[in-house]
């Protein structure tokens, strides 16, 4: 009996270690966007702390099992991973690692057991921009939950500085303007620096069908490229991020669908990095 036992144990342990490690297969979340590749990660614990895990993303062609190898730089990065939690409070911008079997991989440390949604950013050699959203717990998670978005206005405070949008109402199918202004201690902000390549980094995500949309603010007055379907970054070179940046800047976006959008525009001040969380609607 106590074989038996132990047999059915190994058993069960097997059965739910295989289960742990198998891939979970991305939805394609690009708005404007069409799939010319398919993603995959796989989440495993790190160490006896359940809220530890590694990360393991791959992308495929669309007939075939091997990784894809090859990587465009987009904003200094082969791959963007944007981690939210499912009530929209947590916001993880990471960058993993490439290794040579086509595998990119992070260990990431979350600060508390609930479910997330992780977004794979990346532009696979020839495949233009992809991105692929994937439903994830870590540790002992309750039930998820809904994104329920209260109005931000268009003013949000984040440590010394305040964000100001010209607007948090856009217009569907049309490339929307959108000025931003930061202050600092009250004071147009004159120690803004770019990063990764950018002014800041914004990220819509529509919380009826969780898709995605990834800008970048120009400098006030320049024409829009940066919104254009499919072309992140388009004509937009790099900039230093011991440059200054300065307190304006325009942001162009274009949205799909009508609804409420979470925005986070990601800024450098100083040395620090910080997120400032807004909520905006499309018509």
């Amino acid at each position: 009996m106590k074989r038996l036992f132990t047999l059915v144990a190994s058993a069960s342990l097997l059965a739910g270690t295989l289960a742990a490690a198998s891939p979970l297969d991305g939805t394609f979340a690009l708005q404007n966007g069409v799939p010319k590749a398919r993603a995959f990660l796989r989440t495993t614990q790190t160490g006896a702390n359940p809220l530890n895990r590694g990360l393991d993303i791959w992308l495929t062609p669309l007939t075939g099992s091997a990784p894809i190898l090859h990587y465009g730089v987009d904003m200094t990065k082969l791959l963007h991973l944007i981690i939210v939690s499912d009530d929209f409070k947590e916001f993880f911008h990471l960058h993993p690692a490439l290794g040579a079997d086509g595998h990119f991989t992070i260990d990431q440390s979350f600060p508390q057991a609930g479910h997330f949604q992780a977004y794979v950013d990346s532009e696979p050699q020839g495949l233009g921009q992809q991105v692929f959203r994937f439903a994830f717990s870590v540790g002992d998670a309750a039930a998820p939950r809904t994104p329920r978005l209260a109005a931000t206005g268009p003013r949000v405070e984040v440590g010394p500085y305040a964000v100001t949008l010209s607007t948090t109402k856009l217009e569907t199918g049309k490339d929307n303007d959108v000025i931003v202004h930061i202050l600092h201690d009250g004071k147009p902000a004159r120690n803004l620096h770019p990063y990764l390549g950018a002014l800041a980094h914004a990220v819509f995500l529509d919380a009826r069908d969780l898709t995605y949309v990834h800008v970048h603010p120009e400098v006030l007055g320049a024409p829009g490229m940066d919104s254009m379907p499919g072309m992140p970054g388009m004509d937009m070179p790099a900039l230093s991020d011991s440059d200054r940046s300065a307190p304006d800047m325009s942001l162009h976006v274009r949205v799909r669908e009508a609804g409420t959008y979470k925005l986070w525009l990601q800024f450098r001040g100083g040395s620090s990095l910080y997120v400032a969380p807004f909520v905006v609607t499309a018509s």
